[in-house]
């Protein structure tokens, strides 16, 4: 099974990644019948400071998969490669925000395991930065044509290690990060109709909250970046009875996750949680469509792509399926159609993490 996006980009852009990294766990949860608005802003600090930490060290995932496009892993750099050129990507300093995410622990509500995995996620952050920039230094200087490639070999030595330990850390604190994210955008849709009742900005909320827990049961596992040398031989193999799949890897420059499935026992109860969202959300709707402006009809487009998608999913156990890929489509494009309608209608204070 392929991760949502992947899906959508092997099919449709070619090129796109997934829509985020690894898997985020659903939780359910029920929200307080009132949530006290300072517990509310401390939540929302406290996860806000740590989805900066994860969309601003994101560079380094980038970088090194810059590198690992154009050269072979395992037997490290020669300067022979046919697209050295592109080289890595800077790391940008990112220490004032990290700084100020080691201090997040303190903040309410108590998160212990988060809190320690993404103290231990900065630190393997902190050790692969720099060596980053420092590779990044050499390829852009083209330093390997004086040297031989010997500091590149060396740099590649101790690049590996650390990047696997980074990436590793990385999809650990995301699997903390995305479920405590959902947590505490729940708390906030409750304390909007604590403050101010089941309001034009309580339905959106409301109903984009739901449907984030359905697209949050999907696969978020990123595709294995494919090396030159390999997408070459790859090239060369290609003839008039290839799969079409072959072609989109070559496109992409991935390799899709393989063996992945939906848990169908998380999705279709987060399917029934979000219908009956959008079930309010078109009783009001009805009553005052001016107030909705462009959201109005945008989670009836997706529930019904979502339904159309369910369908075969529960056939198949939540495993791919002929025929995935523009019914994948449907479900991404009515998605985002709803959050860039939804979004300043819900007014939500959490920030974005993709």
């Amino acid at each position: 099974m392929h991760s949502l996006r992947s899906w959508h980009s092997a099919r449709v852009s070619r090129i796109l990644m997934v829509i985020a990294a690894f898997m985020a766990a659903f939780v359910p949860w029920a929200p307080p019948p009132c949530a006290a608005a300072e517990d509310i802003d401390e939540a929302i600090q406290k996860a806000n400071l740590y989805i900066e930490v994860a969309r601003m060290t994101e560079r380094a995932r980038d970088s090194w998969e810059r590198y690992a496009s154009w050269v072979n892993m395992k037997a490290g750099p020669t300067g022979k490669e046919r697209y050295i050129s592109y080289g890595m990507y800077e790391v940008y300093d990112v220490s004032g925000p990290l700084t100020e995410a080691r201090g997040a622990a303190r903040l309410k509500p108590d998160t212990p395991a988060l809190d320690a995995v993404m103290a231990s996620y900065i630190e393997a952050y902190d050790a692969v930065a720099p060596v980053l920039n420092e590779a990044n230094q050499y390829y852009e200087r083209k330093a390997y044509e004086a040297d031989g490639m010997a500091e590149g070999k060396a740099l590649h030595a101790r690049m590996v290690p650390l990047a696997d330990a980074f990436l590793a850390k990385r999809e650990a604190m995301l699997q903390e990060l995305r479920p405590f994210m959902r947590e505490v955008e729940g708390r906030e849709v409750a304390a909007i109709e604590a403050k101010e009742g089941r309001s034009r900005t309580w339905h959106a909320a409301n109903v984009l909250h739901a449907a984030n827990r359905v697209i949050d049961t999907f696969p978020k596992t990123r595709p294995k970046q494919i090396d030159s040398d390999t997408l070459d031989e790859m090239m060369q193999s290609l003839g008039p009875n290839s799969s079409g799949e072959e072609f989109d890897q070559i496109i992409a420059g991935v390799v899709p996750p393989q063996g992945v499935v939906i848990d169908m026992t998380r999705f279709d109860p987060a399917m029934d949680n979000f219908a009956e969202a959008v079930e309010t959300f078109d009783q009001f709707a009805a009553q005052k469509p001016e107030e909705l402006e462009d959201l109005k009809d945008k989670p009836q487009a997706l529930l019904a792509a979502l339904r159309e998608l369910q369908k075969p999913l529960q056939q198949n156990q939540g495993k791919d399926f002929e025929g995935s890929g523009p019914l994948v489509n449907q479900v991404v494009q009515a998605y985002f159609d709803m959050l860039n309608d939804g979004n300043s209608l819900a007014q939500s204070q959490l920030r974005f993490l993709e």
